[in-house]
This record gives structure tokens, C-alpha cells and sequence, in this order.
């Protein structure tokens, strides 16, 4: 059975504006990657949260509340005593919002061990791994000594946001603040796999609830009216609290946080076997909302083997990595010679083992969509305009840079299609191979030598009846001197059947038809103005020559980003380079630049000459020979267009073409010294290839500024 393919949107936050820490403009990211939510009614949201009270406990509750005067129940009805609705308050919004404290405590008293608190705390900034000096207006949060003197947001079991008033500009601050503490939850806490947040403004509260899957918020409930929704809602939060593991709030009972000096480290228990972390590799998949929230780390297991392990959440109709791969070993098995399958082992990633997260004997899959579906609901589109700025945050680990910005116009300009409800299952992979990225290997020699490797791993692959389909440097691992292929999710088996394939891979390194869904190097003949039958036109299907170009894309890749170390510091013209560098890799799709940069080749020879260095023009002058090749390839595989000649000839003349293009690289690479080009910028700002920069000592510790 052939995995589903979701066609993938420019991530906003892989661009700089979001890794510049403006809060400003890494909310407008976070909103623009969302683009909506879902709307639910408030029990079907509450059910998720936990335990609801029963009629008896209810009643118990409301008894209780009634004695020590939180309510009053007299001829007017249930009410409550102290609380009344803020916006008649002439009190300040944290004092009006005071009582509700008083209530939620009582509520959660019900429960004798919760593991949660209430606190408001509208003049403290939680600590953060991720220098984010944004604050909730209140949270639940963990009750332990860890929370003590400070709250860390790796505490912070729901965030809250109130406000006085209920009009617009009310509804829409709450909205984009609650949005962003629920993302800074997700990417900042390995351990949280959802996180829900309460928004109130003055008599209406929402529910939110964010998972890897979607966002979700329930219809309003007027808190004066509905006195027993909120009682159970906050029993429901107190409830899962009492257990140990917090796992129906969030948190992930499978993984265990360790304090290793000033840094955290992580205990993963995958099958039988443990292994700890000793450092991060990539984690910039956690910061988009919903997606895979990939993170790869380094660890080692029981024994001290260093091993790499990649969490993330794949869609639940997909296979595994893991079993992605082990079919494609299968079909070299069968297509390939002996010597070439144990050089194709050689030059794929290794996987160990791969398993679905467990939780409760059940695979941890975000919501149920059946169950959401028993109720209407419908998907809101989310209000971009852009809050106040505040204080820059810390960028992600392992990012692959970026092409330079995007204003908040253009961030609203891709649209999410369709009303289905997704679904996604928590998977982890163990690799054996550790090893570097290809875009942090700084020797040229060594980097054209491992995107060479890469390159006869796709040899293989493409010989064994696949396509990869998300070819890019943070995908290629240079191991103990072996260039080697990883990242097989979207790797898919040919097959002429298919219907029409959707745009997959990373948007630096896609080739032009990919990006365009459609075959572009075809002529054609005067029949076409006449014949009024005409053949349909064939479903775009990704092939090998889509592969190959985007080797060729990391191969221009390295050079119109970086420069070599002697030239860099000798008065080249850095700025020219990198402007040309963003027109090439713009980030986003249909830009004619990059289009133009490909298939123009006297253009593309043009650029070479005058912005790369002399030492590596003398490397990469067949830039442009190598996208000629490419080029002819496609119009030869698309000569008698609408029929495609993808045949095994062609294939062993392009992969040929394309090795030998990298192999004259390497000879003349010599001991050449990379340097990406924004370390030699002087700006402002944290460069967008900045992705080490070390916390602030004061972290924590800023006042607040919006």
C-alpha cells in the first residue's frame, strides 16, 4: 500500500525573522504556519482534559465551595461571592481576576495529591532553555520543590491569559499570546506531547488545546452562567494531576528529564532498552506547531554506544522511517548485485530499531478525530496582525539557514486547504550512525566527498526502483570519513500507477518541476495547434532526475553560502555574494529567480564569475555544466512528452554525469576552509546562520515589555 503523501507549506518558522528572538515576528511565524484552529463545543474538549465530577461529586463540590463563601446560594441562584464580571470592575485586571484563584484552589483541593497549583503571577517571567521573556497572566503549575524559587516553563502545566474587556482587539490579544505559551511548551519541553491553555475575557472562557495534529479551541462559556462548567472543568485539570506521571496533561511518561550541570539531558525508554542523551543535534522541527516536531539527538545506551535517536510524529496512514527504510533495503536486495547492496548498507543511514511511543499499552496518537467528530465543529482562520515586540529569544538547534525574510504580508499569502481533521502517531528511531550534517562539515574536501556518498546512496536507491524526494544537507551525514543518506519519510517506490505526486521535500534544494508540479522541458511540436485530440496530460510523478537535481542544488548550495576562510577576511564582497545567495534560494515557492537561476545558463555561468571567490570558482566552475546536463536529461526523458522516457540508460548517463561532476570538485578542493557567509556580516541582529548561541546569563530575569 502506497503511503499518503501531505503536500508540505513553507515553514515560517525556518525563516530568519523567526530566529532573529523578536517576539514580534516569531508570533507572526507561529500564527502564519497555523493559519487556522478548530472550534469545538466545550464538552468535547473537557472530556480530553480528564475525570469529569460525577452528579454526587458535583453537588459535594458545590456544597463545599458554598460553606467557606466562595458561592452563594440564595434566592438569586448559584453564584459566585467575590468574583463578579471584570469588565464592571474598577479594579486593576490582575485583582479582578483575584477570586478565580480562590476557586480553582478549592476545586483542585478536591484532590489530596494534585500535582498542580494555581498561581498569578502577571510580574514573573518563567525561566526559559529558550530565552523567551514572554509570561502568562497565570498558570497551573507543577507542585514540587523544583518549582521553587523560580517557575521554569518546563512547569507549566496550563498557561492562562485574562482580560477585563470582551471586545475584539480583547478577543484577539488572548488569542495570539495563549497561541504563542502553548508553542513555547511544545518547543521548549521534550516531555510535553500536547498542552492545553484558558483564555478569559471578562465573563467568556475557551479552552485550548495544542497537539501536534492541530490547535483546537472550545466555543465560549460564560463562567457566571455556567457555574458547573467551570467547576468541572477544573476538576477534570485536577484530576490526571493526582497521577505521578502527569501524562493526561501532557507530559510523557517514557522520557526522563536529568539536570547534567547547566544543561538538561534526556532518558529515553524505547522497547526494552535505555538510552541518554549527551547532546542536542536538531531540534528546529519542534518549532513549528503541527507538523513532526522532529528532534534528533545524541545518546548512548546501556552500554555506552553512542547511537542517535530522532522523536517525532509522523501521520498515522504513513509508515515509519524505519520501515520505510528496511523496504528499500528489500528491494536492493532483489535488484541489486551483492557487492552494490553492501555498498548501498554503506552509504545509507543505519537504523537500530524504531518504535511507536507507548502510552498505557496504546500508541500515543494526538485526538481522535472520530471523536471530535460527534460534535459540529468548524475551522476558524486566525487573525494575523502582529502584538507588540518584545525581547529576542534563542534560535533552535541544527536549522538549516535560511534565505532572509519575510514580511508579515507574505506570511499570509499560503493558505492551508482543506476540513478534515489530521491525526498524528509519536514515533521514535535509533540510528547507528553519528555523525556530522553535511552543512556543518567546514573542510570542502570533506563536504564534496560526503554529498558525493549521498549521491551513490541515491544511485542505488534510484536502481532499486525508489525515489527519495527530500534530498538536502541536513539530510546528508558525513560518518568517519563515508558520506551518508538519511531521512527516508517522504522515500517512495515507483510506481507508474500513482496518481499525481504532491510538492515534498526541503524548498532550497527542490527541483524546479517538484516545485512546480509540473514537467517543464518538454517542445512543443506545431501539432499541438491544430490536433484536436490531444492526448491528457500526464499525473507529475517525482523521478530521479528530481533527485539528482537536488544534489545539484546542495552542491551550488555550498558554495553561494559560504566562502573560504582566507577570502573571507581579504575585502570580498560578502554582501553581493549573500544578495545573490537569496535571489538563488529564496524559500519560498514560484519565485522566478530561482527558476531563472537554474535554466539560464549563460546567467548562471555570469553569477559564478563575478560573486564566488577565486578559490572556489576554481572548485565549482562546472556549476554550470552540471545544471546543462540536467537539463538535457529532462528534455531527452520528456522528448515525446506527454509519454516520459525514464529508462535505465538515461539513469546510468545522469548519475555518471553528475559523479563525475562532483569527483573533478573534490581533486580541486584542496585544504579549503568553509565559512557561512552571515559570521562575516556585521548586523544587529543574531545572524540567520547563527545556531550556537549560548543562553543569557539573565534569562528569566527581564521585565516584562508587553
Amino acid at each position: 500500500m502506497l503511503t499518503p503523501d501531505t503536500p508540505p507549506v513553507p515553514r515560517h518558522t525556518s525563516q530568519a525573522d523567526y530566529r532573529t528572538g523578536d517576539l514580534n515576528l516569531n508570533r507572526i511565524a507561529i500564527l502564519a504556519d497555523l493559519r487556522r484552529y478548530l472550534q469545538v463545543p466545550f464538552d468535547c474538549l473537557v472530556k480530553c482534559v480528564g475525570a469529569l465530577p460525577s452528579q454526587p461529586d458535583l453537588h459535594r463540590i458545590r456544597r463545599n465551595l458554598t460553606k467557606c463563601k466562595i458561592l452563594t446560594d440564595d434566592e438569586s441562584g448559584l453564584q459566585w461571592t467575590d468574583f463578579t464580571p471584570p469588565a464592571t470592575s474598577k479594579v486593576s485586571e490582575e485583582n479582578a481576576f483575584k477570586p478565580l484563584g480562590r476557586i480553582i484552589a478549592k476545586v483542585l483541593a478536591e484532590f489530596p495529591n494534585s500535582g498542580v497549583s494555581f498561581l498569578a503571577n502577571p510580574n514573573g517571567t518563567p525561566l526559559s532553555e529558550r530565552n523567551n521573556t514572554s509570561r502568562p497572566d497565570g498558570y497551573l503549575v507543577l507542585s514540587n520543590e523544583k518549582t521553587e524559587p523560580k517557575i521554569h516553563w518546563f512547569d507549566i502545566a496550563v498557561p492562562f491569559e485574562f482580560k477585563k474587556a470582551q471586545d475584539r482587539q480583547s478577543l484577539r490579544d488572548d488569542e495570539q499570546k495563549i497561541i504563542w505559551s502553548l508553542h513555547n511548551i511544545m518547543r521548549e519541553d521534550l516531555l510535553r506531547r500536547f498542552a492545553f491553555g484558558i483564555t478569559i475575557e471578562d465573563t467568556q472562557l475557551r479552552l485550548w488545546l495544542s497537539n501536534r495534529a492541530f490547535l483546537a479551541v472550545t466555543e465560549p462559556i460564560n463562567i457566571f452562567e455556567n457555574i458547573d462548567g467551570v467547576i468541572s472543568l477544573f476538576y477534570a485539570l485536577g484530576s490526571p494531576s493526582a497521577s505521578s506521571t502527569m501524562k493526561k496533561l501532557g507530559w510523557d511518561p517514557t522520557v526522563e528529564r536529568i539536570r547534567d550541570g547547566k544543561d538538561f539531558q534526556y532518558k529515553f525508554t524505547i522497547g526494552d532498552e535505555v538510552f541518554t542523551t549527551t547532546r542536542e543535534l536538531a531540534t528546529y522541527g519542534a518549532d513549528s506547531m503541527v507538523g513532526r516536531g522532529t528532534r534528533v539527538y545524541e545518546a548512548t545506551d546501556a552500554k555506552g554506544k553512542k547511537v542517535v535517536i530522532k522523536d517525532s510524529w509522523r501521520e498515522v496512514e504513513r509508515q515509519s522511517e524505519g520501515k520505510i527504510l528496511e523496504n528499500i533495503l528489500a528491494s536492493c536486495a532483489k535488484k541489486l548485485q551483492a557487492e552494490e547492496l553492501a555498498d548501498a548498507k554503506r552509504h545509507f543511514v543505519g537504523v537500530r530499531l524504531w518504535k511507536d511511543v507507548m502510552i498505557d499499552g496504546a500508541p500515543d496518537e494526538t485526538l481522535d478525530p472520530m471523536f471530535v467528530e460527534e460534535y459540529n465543529y468548524t475551522w476558524v482562520s486566525i487573525d494575523l496582525n502582529p502584538v507588540v515586540s518584545l525581547t529576542p529569544h534563542l534560535p533552535s538547534t541544527g536549522n538549516v539557514p535560511d534565505s532572509g525574510r519575510l514580511s508579515a504580508t507574505r506570511l499570509g499569502s499560503i493558505a492551508r486547504n482543506g476540513t478534515g481533521i489530521p491525526r498524528r502517531v509519536h514515533t521514535r528511531t535509533v540510528f547507528h550512525d553519528v555523525g556530522v550534517a553535511l552543512k556543518d562539515v567546514t573542510s570542502l574536501a570533506d563536504n564534496l566527498t560526503c554529498l558525493s556518498g549521498a549521491l551513490m546512496a541515491l544511485y542505488y536507491l534510484h536502481k532499486a526502483g525508489w525515489v527519495h524526494r527530500d534530498f538536502s544537507v541536513g539530510n546528508v551525514i558525513w560518518v568517519e570519513g563515508v558520506g551518508k543518506l538519511g531521512d527516508f519519510e517522504y522515500a517512495k517506490e515507483i510506481d507508474p500507477n500513482t496518481s499525481n505526486d504532491v510538492r515534498t521535500g526541503t524548498m532550497h534544494f527542490m527541483a524546479l518541476e517538484v516545485e512546480s508540479q509540473k514537467y517543464l522541458f518538454y517542445s512543443n511540436p506545431d501539432s499541438v495547434l491544430f490536433d484536436t485530440d490531444l492526448p491528457l496530460n500526464p499525473p507529475f510523478r517525482m523521478n530521479f532526475l528530481h533527485d539528482i537535481e537536488s544534489v545539484w542544488w546542495a552542491f551550488t548550495w555550498i558554495f553561494f553560502y559560504h566562502t573560504d576562510t582566507e577570502t573571507a577576511n581579504s575585502g570580498h564582497s560578502l554582501d553581493t555574494q549573500l544578495k545573490e545567495y537569496h535571489s538563488a534560494f529564496p524559500g519560498t515557492v514560484g519565485r522566478t529567480s530561482r527558476h531563472r537561476f537554474f535554466t539560464d545558463i549563460r546567467e548562471l555561468r555570469r553569477s559564478c564569475q563575478t560573486v564566488l571567490s577565486k578559490p572556489c570558482l576554481d572548485v565549482c566552475r562546472h556549476i554550470p555544466h552540471f545544471a546543462k546536463a540536467l537539463q538535457d536529461g529532462y528534455r531527452k526523458a520528456e522528448a515525446n512528452y506527454p509519454s516520459l522516457a525514464l529508462d535505465d540508460t538515461l539513469r546510468e548517463d545522469m548519475h555518471g554525469k553528475a559523479a563525475e561532476f562532483l569527483r573533478g570538485a573534490q581533486e580541486r578542493a584542496g585544504v579549503i576552509e568553509l565559512c557561512p557567509l552571515p559570521n562575516f556580516r556585521k548586523q544587529k541582529r543574531p545572524s540567520p546562520g547563527d545556531e550556537t548561541s549560548p543562553p543569557s546569563k539573565n534569562q528569566g530575569k527581564k521585565p516584562r515589555h508587553d
